[in-house]
């Protein structure tokens, strides 16, 4: 950014009003052109606030050729973020454009606006236990610099004697002390895989299960049962539409999709919002739709789009009253669609980019020679 558009201007006005305003690549950028603008976008107040502008995007995953993608909104491309190679690398969690990355047994935590990557540590095994996995990851509300990881273990199933619900602990990130959370035995629908990622409202985490809504007060860490529509039958999840909390379920045959809305928090009352029936979908080439037993993929862009993948067709872009507005393609114009019409999965997981750093990037540990990633970031 030159010299000479900006020299005239107020300092005050070119950081809260420009470079906040910029996607984190480009800030990291001006830092180098004045050292005034290196420490106006180095304090926690600007980074916190440059990150609430960034688009909260959907992570997509690409099979075939090893790069994690994130969506962009409005001109339905998609581009790189993780390259890797050989191996398959999952995305676990995502929070504050930090994402957990687990590669065969171990985890890593990585901002990719930044470029910064570090081995995660995570509990000590537990006997008769399976490793740990992640469950939720988040800051937490009344220690904004802190983020904390919620891992789960569960019993092998030689070793049990009774159905037993797994063991919760709680890992702020950097932290070797973990601390047990009680699971309450009257809620029989427990959080248990990464697969299905919490919706962070209103300072609690919530998991749509199979039993019902499952909530954790990240503060009081404590669990509780939250009601859902009575009129709700099969598979449900939640998200964000707005500043609501939302759920989405598909009829029996997967062709439709209904979504809900929390009117009242407190009362736990739903409202019905949005029905969208894929058959009523003018797309071309037309949806290759056929009756699956497993509903749709369903990730919000923003208030009024969303991103659909329905059985293993391609990903498609509508809005929330249903209207097809195209197909997802890879932001390299020499891509066909057909290259990509079978390697794209949306996940549960969603990307907000972030200059956030954790003091775990500066901290070189002791074993982390051995722990390097086994991917690239390429964001």
């Amino acid at each position: 950014m030159p010299d000479t558009m900006l020299e005239d201007l107020p300092e005050w006005l070119v950081v809260d009003e420009i470079l906040v305003r910029l996607p984190p690549k480009d800030v990291l950028r001006c830092r180098a052109v004045r050292k005034s603008w290196r420490a106006a976008t180095s304090t926690d107040s600007f980074i916190l606030d440059n990150h609430r502008r960034q688009p909260s995007l959907p992570i997509i995953e690409q099979h075939d050729e090893g790069i994690f993608c994130l969506a962009a909104a409005g001109d339905h491309k998609i581009r790189p973020v993780l390259r890797y190679t050989p191996d398959p690398v999952s995305s676990i969690a995502a929070c504050d454009g930090l994402l957990i990355l687990s590669h065969q047994s171990s985890f890593y935590i990585c901002n990719p606006a930044t470029r910064k990557c570090a081995p995660l540590p995570r509990p000590p095994l537990r006997p008769g236990c399976w490793p740990p996995n992640v469950v939720a990851f988040y800051r937490h509300d009344a220690s904004p610099r802190e983020y904390r990881v919620l891992w789960v273990f569960t019993a092998q199933m030689a070793r049990r004697t009774t159905l037993e619900p797994p063991r919760y602990f709680v890992l702020p990130v950097g932290s070797k002390q973990p601390r047990c959370i009680q699971w309450p035995t009257v809620l029989q629908s427990y959080p248990a895989s990464s697969g299905c990622p919490p919706v962070h409202h209103r300072g609690a985490l919530h998991w749509g299960l199979s039993l019902g809504i499952t909530v954790l007060d990240t503060v009081a860490e404590t669990f509780r049962h939250m009601s859902y529509p009575a009129q709700l039958h099969g598979v449900f999840s939640l998200f964000h539409l707005g500043g609501d909390l939302a759920l989405r379920c598909a009829t029996g045959d997967c062709l439709t999709i209904h979504v809900w809305v929390l009117q009242d928090y407190d009362a736990e009352t739903w409202a019905f919002r949005h029905r969208i029936d894929l058959r009523a979908m003018e797309a071309s080439p037309p949806l290759n739709l056929t009756v699956t037993y497993f509903p749709p993929m369903m990730a919000v862009i923003n208030e009024r789009e969303l991103l659909i993948q329905h059985g293993g067709d391609r990903l498609f872009h509508c809005d929330i009253e249903g209207v097809f507005l195209g197909y997802v393609e890879s932001q390299d114009h020499e891509s066909s669609l057909n290259r990509f019409a079978n390697s794209l999965s949306l996940t549960r997981h969603r990307l907000q980019e972030s200059m956030i750093s954790l003091p775990l990037f500066e901290t070189r540990q002791e074993d982390a020679v051995n722990k390097e990633p086994k991917f690239t970031i390429v964001l």
